[in-house]
């Protein structure tokens, strides 16, 4: 196992990519896109690439800006590899980030000195991290997002911190910009406070007030512009500033209704994603924890890598959690800090209590799968919960084996959770299909207004059908407006949710399919009426 350390330490990034292409490419069309976001991205890129809709966004023939276009950009990059299709290709593009996420780890754990073996270590638990392992089977943009926002943090350390070269700062400036034009604000504002949190920490904060932050934060703005123009120009000042700026920004910032959560979410959410490296808390020396505030600030001139890297991590949590809206997968940042940190000490030989309470966590998870795999809610993916499950079991029992074996443990977890996530993709997530995803309820759409049929989605938003319905469907909310169109006597078909349908006085319509929906809100219903019935 030394032998093997040793090459994983020399290679660490070509080993993760190898790690995250194994689990990813052999399953990408290994199941359905689910609602919300996938369906919905997979429209908007395929109305990007059908329309030409580069610069702002469309979903269901309106204008989509919700999002900005980079990530996009990079989906039609790597639909110029030969033999790559939809919706593999979404999956593809998670993997993608993964490996810029590699080395955007890679230029952090330089940036703050924590060596080559700590980032190998640190590398190896990002990519066992349960929360990590499901965004690689799920279509989000908040991979790249993170890659491109670690990377300008890394940069940004490297000046602010390290007092190397203005240069470093513009490109930690340029690249969170760039962060700014995959999903919003967050990929500049977090890595400046974790920067500059460790900088005022240090005593370092004059380099704050220096022309080069005033040139760099200019660079950020001039990346950002770049969307802002084409917006501007495309669709005109009122729907840039109303639009973009009052509620992509401001509104987002402090009114997300639909995300809008208690100070503690965090608290309660960071712990779970961070499975099953939460037990690593277990080995910590709590009585010496409580008293390393103290001892950074008398050290805090020179602060360690793992003394940084919890400054980031901090900053960012409590920036996150003074945020109006909250969302699970905003923890990424500060999960990649954490991973870093734990391989730091790691390869220092903090391991033995380590594995237990890692394995401890995973034997847990793993039990809780296996029980859940005998009950009536998972007939559908029985198997794979009941596999996935005991695995965890036995890669747990290996762990406490292995807890005084050095770096044993960490290979042996690495190379079973490639197995794991295999499993996971092949055979427990394609289960959740027909109860996550809108297809089935799309396509009776599709298939009718293929035949002369109008598809409207009443009640609901219609992009979450576009995809697969394959083409743009007909939103209705208002009551009377459906009962205009049902009173022309033409062919529709409507798709709902149960409990708004069972409302209409629906006489004469036939019920084509129900189901149930994760995440959607309850039941959805497809009724239709022919042309002909309504005479």
């Amino acid at each position: 196992m030394t032998k093997l350390w040793d090459f994983v330490v020399r290679f660490p990034i070509m080993i993760g990519i190898a790690m995250i292409l194994t689990q990813t490419l052999p399953v990408l069309d290994a199941r359905w896109l689910w609602f919300s976001d996938e369906v919905r991205y997979a429209e908007v890129y395929s109305n990007l690439v059908r329309d030409g809709h580069w610069i702002v966004l469309n979903l269901n023939g309106e204008a989509y800006p919700d999002k900005p276009p980079v990530y996009f950009l990079l989906l039609a990059a790597l639909d110029l590899i030969p033999g790559v299709e939809m919706p593999g290709l979404m999956w593809l593009g998670s993997a993608v980030s993964a490996i810029f996420l590699l080395f955007a780890m890679r230029a952090l754990a330089n940036a703050v000195g924590i060596g080559r073996a700590g980032f190998a270590a640190g590398m190896l638990v990002q990519l066992s991290i349960f929360g990590m392992v499901l965004l690689l089977h799920y279509v989000r943009m908040d991979l790249l997002f993170v890659a491109l926002m670690m990377g300008g943090q890394a940069y940004l350390h490297r000046h602010y911190y390290n007092g190397e070269a203005a240069k470093h700062a513009y490109l930690g400036f340029a690249l969170c910009g760039l962060a700014v034009l995959v999903k919003g604000p967050l990929g500049l504002l977090l890595p400046l406070v974790a920067v500059w949190g460790a900088a005022l920490w240090a005593g370092r904060g004059a380099a704050i007030l220096r022309f080069t932050t005033v040139l760099g934060l200019l660079l950020s703005v001039l990346v950002m512009a770049s969307w802002a123009v084409g917006i501007i120009m495309v669709e005109g000042w009122a729907f840039f500033s109303e639009q973009i700026i009052g509620q992509q920004v401001v509104a987002r910032a402090t009114d997300t209704f639909h995300h809008s959560e208690p100070f503690i979410y965090y608290f309660i959410v960071l712990p779970v994603l961070l499975l099953p490296w939460t037990g690593f808390a277990l080995a910590l020396p709590w009585a010496r924890v409580l008293q390393w505030p103290a001892a950074m600030w008398k050290t805090r001139r020179q602060l360690s890598p793992v003394g940084i890297l919890a400054i980031g991590a901090f900053a960012h949590f409590m920036t996150l959690s003074l945020l109006d809206g909250k969302v699970g997968v905003y923890v990424l940042p500060i999960l990649v800090q954490v991973s870093l940190l734990i391989g730091a000490l790691l390869a220092s030989g903090f391991v033995p209590r380590a594995w237990v309470g890692v394995a401890a966590m995973m034997a847990v998870f793993g039990a809780a799968l296996m029980a859940f795999s005998f009950s009536e809610e998972a007939a559908a993916y029985q198997l794979g919960a009941l596999l996935c499950g005991g695995l965890l079991v036995v890669l747990a029992a290996l762990l406490v084996w292995l807890r005084k074996a050095g770096h044993a443990a960490l290979l042996v977890q690495s190379a079973v959770m490639v197995g794991w996530s295999l499993l996971l993709a092949a055979v427990l997530l394609p289960g959740l299909n027909e109860s996550a995803s809108t297809r089935i309820t799309a396509e009776h759409l599709g298939r009718l207004a293929e035949n002369g049929y109008t598809p409207v989605a009443y009640r609901t938003y219609p992009g979450i059908f576009s995809y697969y319905a394959g083409r743009d469907v007909v939103q209705i909310d208002n009551r009377n407006d459906l009962a205009a169109l049902i009173a022309s006597d033409s062919a529709i078909v409507i798709a709902g949710r149960k409990r708004h349908l069972d409302e209409l006085d629906l006489m004469g319509f036939e019920l084509l399919d129900s189901r149930e929906i994760n995440g959607a809100g309850g039941r959805y219903d497809v009724v239709s009426r022919s042309a002909r019935q309504s005479n």
